[in-house]
């Protein structure tokens, strides 16, 4: 494209019958022969492979047969044979001034906001160079502001990329490790939340995917019904009611494990092509949140981890658990009236071999919950000899609706889930980017949970507002 526009500056005044040399008409076959496209006999490198002669200096131009200016309607020179050249090159070709052959100025990028500290602390040791460390910086902050739209095209008009494809090469190129910037989530959320009662809780998270492209994505549900899903172990950790997502994994069905070409069309490791059930992810989760000396109260975990080896595990480990059983198939269960209250009933404290073996000074408890709506659940508990089996239950259960809110909240106000990735490099650093921006939300979630003084006849502490306007209240007279 160089020597072509140097052709054209050079050979801009010769004209010959079709008009100049650096036209891209021509009587015959393209950059065949001379005299195709002007009086020199040159033909454009770009074509025809010949490059110019010496001796073809800039000529005083001509207009053409009509007398218009080259390039105007009706003319014998071509229009297209002046866009490659620079501004000052077409004002000394065509003889128009510079303001009237200007292109229109590109719209102007808007400045990114600053990246408060925090989160500047979060991320910023993760990135060797400031390019992509600025865009994981924007792409947070772009899911703070609008958490709702995870698209690339979305996201990198948020954060003010230049273009779609900077976003993209920051969840499947750039240079950056995800599960250490999961660590720092993890260090960060965890002293955040402090160590009152500190619960860890096993969560299931299902993601509706359109089309049958993205990593990981099975059909589900009824005939006719179906739907492609996405189904993801995340760890939750909990203290003083709040609970932050601490780590995560990404389950892959049978159809995926038992086809290696459609994994490596997706990016997935070789070693990790492998059946692994929901307890075997939670089971690395927890082995990781172990090494990392998270405090670990105990471990709640619903139906799909409920499985036997994890158990076995958690016993050998000396930790207290709590997991919800699979329900067991029978007769329909009436439903319950609207006054019924949830209540607890022990159903055995002498287990069989089929449930495990405790740790020493630990027990196993089987216990049945009834639902308000009249549904009934029940629950493995693995807990000190000392420890009251139904209260103990009812304290770890209760750990379960703060790790639902927090997923949701991670959902709802970091974009935990609305993206539109395909790769397995790409679903993981989008979770861990999402983890941290709700890490973020988190700073100011121990503050407002602090307990006020108690009110006479309240179950629990609740927090008293000031019913004034800046918290004062009417000097008495």
């Amino acid at each position: 494209m160089r020597t072509w526009r140097k052709h054209r500056a050079r050979h801009a005044g010769c004209t010959g019958r079709y008009g100049d040399c650096t036209g891209r008409r021509a009587g015959g076959v393209r950059g065949v022969g001379p005299g195709s496209y002007g009086a020199c006999g040159a033909a454009p490198v770009l074509y025809g492979g010949v490059r110019p002669g010496p001796g073809h200096g800039p000529a005083p131009l001509s207009p053409g047969a009509s007398g218009g200016l080259p390039g105007a309607p009706g003319t014998d020179y071509p229009r297209r044979a002046y866009s490659g050249l620079d501004l000052s090159e077409v004002s000394a070709v065509t003889g128009l001034p510079r303001s009237s052959r200007s292109r229109p100025a590109r719209p102007a990028v808007p400045a990114r906001p600053p990246a408060p500290p925090e989160m500047l602390a979060l991320l910023g040791g993760h990135f060797a160079r400031a390019e992509p460390r600025d865009l994981a910086l924007a792409y947070v902050q772009a899911l703070l502001a609008d958490p709702a739209r995870g698209s690339a095209v979305e996201i990198a008009a948020r954060a003010g990329s230049g273009s779609v494809w900077s976003t993209q090469r920051l969840l499947t190129r750039t240079v950056w490790d995800a599960d250490l910037l999961r660590d720092s989530v993890r260090s960060h959320v965890v002293p955040r939340l402090g160590a009152s009662g500190p619960c860890v809780v096993l969560c299931r998270h299902e993601t509706v995917r359109a089309g049958a492209g993205a990593v990981a994505v099975t059909p589900a549900g009824a005939a006719g019904h179906e739907r492609n899903t996405q189904v993801a172990a995340l760890l939750c950790y909990v203290s003083r009611g709040v609970g932050g997502l601490i780590d995560r994994e990404l389950h892959l069905p049978p159809r995926w494990t038992s086809d290696p070409e459609r994994c490596a069309r997706a990016g997935v490791p070789p070693e990790r092509v492998r059946p692994q059930s929901m307890a075997d992810l939670g089971q690395e989760m927890l082995e990781r949140a172990v090494a990392a000396s998270v405090p670990i109260g105990w471990v709640f975990g619903g139906p799909e981890f409920a499985d036997p080896g994890l158990r076995r595990w958690l016993c050998h480990q000396r930790l207290p658990f709590c997991v919800e059983l699979p329900q067991i198939p029978g007769p329909p269960v009436p439903p319950a009236e609207s006054r019924q209250n949830e209540s607890w009933q022990l159903l055995s404290r002498s287990l069989g071999a089929a449930f495990g073996r405790p740790a020493p000074g630990f027990g196993l408890t089987l216990l049945a919950r009834r639902h308000p709506s009249g549904r009934i659940s029940r629950f493995l508990l693995h807990a000190s000899l000392s420890a009251p089996g139904i209260p103990a239950a009812r304290t770890m259960t209760a750990a379960g609706p703060a790790a639902a809110r927090a997923v949701h909240e991670a959902d709802a106000r970091a974009g935990l889930s609305s993206h539109h990735v395909r790769r397995w490099v790409a679903w993981y650093r989008h979770t861990t980017l999402a983890m941290t921006a709700a890490a973020l939300r988190l700073e100011a979630a121990p503050r407002a949970a602090k307990p006020g003084p108690p009110q006479p006849g309240s179950p629990h502490p609740v927090r008293t507002e000031p019913s004034h306007p800046r918290g004062r209240a009417p000097r008495s007279r």
